[in-house]
């Protein structure tokens, strides 16, 4: 159970999902029945605590990473607060869209298009805004998408290796 939801949680993760989530719950199902069915040796869960508790934490930074890395990208170019906030719902939006249009590169692109183009409109109706200011608070806000996409897959990389250690060293 636990190398399959290693396999499945990075892949899930590419197309916007909460992959990280699943290995969390995972591993603590797993924990939870093993220590109620007595079923591991000597009443020790098949996942220590320790490591649960780091998969819990790279989870939460994972999710903080989702949800500002858009923010921070247009905002880093010069971004109002309202192009920021519409770089967040663009985002969703675009990955809702793009998954509907082709499934898994759909979401990827969907987000990180949703989330510029919100942004570069947003920031353009501002006063004295150019095009060339908004499409460089566009270009940011889809770049910081796309990172947040890379750190998740990271992350969730080092989780599932760890999950695997973990469920095959005791054997």
């Amino acid at each position: 159970m636990l190398t399959l939801a290693a396999l499945i949680g990075p892949a899930i993760v590419l197309v916007s999902l909460p992959g990280l989530w699943l290995l969390t719950l995972t591993t603590l199902l797993v924990n939870t029945i093993g220590a109620w069915t007595g079923y591991w040796p000597m009443k020790d869960s098949i996942v220590s605590w320790w490591v649960f508790a780091f998969i819990l934490g790279c989870t939460l930074i994972s999710d903080v990473v989702d949800w500002t890395a858009g923010v921070m990208g247009a905002k880093r170019m010069g971004g109002t607060r309202r192009a920021m906030i519409a770089a967040f719902i663009g985002g969703i939006v675009g990955a809702i869209a793009g998954t509907g249009v082709l499934p898994i590169v759909g979401t990827v692109l969907g987000g990180a298009v949703g989330a510029g183009v919100a942004a570069m409109l947003v920031h353009r109706t501002g006063l004295d805004e150019t095009w060339k200011q908004s499409a460089k608070v566009g270009a940011g806000a889809s770049a910081g998408w796309f990172a947040a996409i890379l750190v998740k897959l990271i992350l969730a990389l080092v989780c599932a290796l760890l999950l695997i250690i973990a469920a095959w060293s005791t054997w």
